[in-house]
C-alpha cells in the first residue's frame, strides 16, 4: 500500500513544531525577555517585563544591553524602586539614557504611568485583569482598554494599541511573556486564555511568514498579525502564538535574513516548505 504523501499544511505544522522542540531557552540570548528571566517575584517580572518591551525595538543586543542597565539602576526590585517612584530622583538617576530616538524623558514618563497603575490597582497584572474581558474574541479590546489606561502624552509608541492600527509587536510581545504557560514564557496571567494572544509581528517574523506562504500582506500593521496568527490558529487552536519565539530565532540569529545565503538555507528545518528555500 502507497503511503499518502502528507499535504503541505501537514508538512508545515511538522516544521514548525521541531522548529519549536529545537530553539528552547538555552538558545534566548540575544532577546529582551532575558532581562525579565533575571527575576523571581512576578511583580518584578511584569514590571521588568512592560520596560523591556517597550523598548524591544531595533537589535536585539541593543536592547539587552540599553535595558539590561536601566534594570540594573533600579536593583533590588523595579516594582519596589516603581512603587516609591519619584520622578526627580528618577530624571536624576538615568540622565543621559538614550536608546534609539528615546531618552530620558520617555524613559521617567513611562515609569511614571507603571507607578499610576502600581498605586491604583497594585500590580499591572491586576488592571490588565479589569481591562480583560473573556467574551471578546481575541486580545485586542483587552490591550485597547489597558494601554488607553496608561498612556499620556508622549507615550504613543511605547504603549501601542490596536485601536491605532499598529501591529501592536511590543504590547503583544508583553502578553505573549506574561500569558503563555510554557517555556520561555512566564505564565503570570492565568486569567487569560492564550488562544485570545495575537502574534507580536515584527519585521523578522513578517519576512519568514511570508516565505512560508503564511503571510500575504505586504504591510505589518494589525491585520497582518490578526491574519497570521489565524494561520497559525490552524496547527495549534489553543496556543498559536507558542511559534513566535522559535520563529523569530531565525531572524534574530541572522539564520534567516533579507540577503539568503545557500549555507542557512541547507541547514534550515523549514528549507522544504520554504517558498524561496535556496536548497531543493
Amino acid at each position: 500500500m502507497t503511503r499518502r504523501r502528507p499535504v503541505r499544511a501537514e508538512l508545515l505544522k511538522t516544521r514548525l513544531d521541531t522548529l519549536v522542540e529545537t530553539f528552547d531557552v538555552s538558545t534566548i540570548a540575544p532577546d529582551p525577555l532575558q532581562l525579565v528571566l533575571r527575576y523571581d517575584e512576578p511583580l518584578d517580572q511584569e514590571v521588568a517585563g512592560l520596560i523591556a518591551a517597550a523598548f524591544a525595538y531595533g537589535r536585539a543586543d541593543f536592547i539587552v544591553t540599553n535595558i539590561g542597565a536601566v534594570l540594573a539602576k533600579m536593583t533590588p526590585s523595579p516594582f519596589q524602586y516603581l512603587a516609591h517612584f519619584d520622578r526627580a530622583e528618577a530624571t536624576r538617576r538615568f540622565a543621559g539614557f538614550a536608546h534609539r530616538f528615546h531618552k530620558t524623558p520617555d524613559l521617567v514618563a513611562l515609569f511614571a504611568a507603571i507607578a499610576d497603575v502600581l498605586e491604583t490597582h497594585g500590580s499591572l497584572g491586576a488592571l490588565f485583569e479589569r481591562c480583560y474581558d473573556a467574551n471578546d474574541a481575541d486580545i485586542a479590546p483587552s490591550l485597547a482598554r489597558f494601554v488607553e489606561s496608561m498612556r499620556g502624552k508622549g507615550l504613543e509608541y511605547l504603549l501601542t494599541s490596536p485601536n491605532d492600527g499598529s501591529a501592536c509587536k511590543r504590547m503583544n510581545l508583553y502578553l505573549r511573556w506574561m500569558v503563555r504557560r510554557t517555556s520561555p514564557d512566564l505564565g503570570l496571567w492565568t486569567f487569560v486564555d492564550p488562544a485570545k494572544l495575537v502574534m507580536p509581528l515584527d519585521t523578522h517574523i513578517h519576512r519568514i511568514a511570508t516565505f512560508l506562504r503564511l503571510n500575504r500582506r505586504k504591510s505589518s500593521d494589525w491585520k497582518a498579525a490578526r491574519a497570521l496568527t489565524d494561520a497559525l490558529a490552524k496547527f495549534d487552536a489553543r496556543d498559536p502564538v507558542r511559534y513566535d519565539f522559535a520563529l523569530c530565532r531565525l531572524g534574530i540569529l541572522a539564520l534567516c535574513s533579507r540577503k539568503l545565503r545557500r549555507e542557512n538555507c541547507e541547514v534550515c528545518l523549514l528549507n522544504d516548505v520554504c517558498a524561496i528555500s535556496l536548497v531543493r
